[in-house]
């Protein structure tokens, strides 16, 4: 499985610049809901996971500075779809549909 930013060096290529320059890159500082700062890619998605914070001096993804997603919908979608296996019926289990 490829890292958060390989995959996206991957998909769009590279850029020069930093993810914190970009247009998709997005901050939140800390609050009364969340103790610590949120940094996010939007491309690739955001979530309340940890798994999908981003890093401020990730070299730029091919969809720097503000280039559209031409998948239209986020990254983590399309992988996560990509890694589900559909599952296979067993001989005389009963089905609820």
């Amino acid at each position: 499985m490829l890292r958060k930013i390989k995959l996206m060096h991957k998909l769009f290529g590279t850029a020069d610049g930093k993810c914190k320059n970009c247009e998709h890159y997005k901050h939140w500082g800390k609050n009364q809901v969340c103790a610590s700062a949120l940094r996010k890619c939007e491309v690739y998605g955001i979530t309340a996971s940890e798994a999908s914070d981003w890093k401020a001096g990730y070299e730029a993804c091919g969809l720097f500075p503000n280039k559209e997603n031409p998948y239209g919908r986020d990254i983590i979608e399309l992988r996560i779809g990509a890694e589900k296996k559909t599952e296979e019926q067993i001989d005389g289990q009963m089905t609820l549909f």
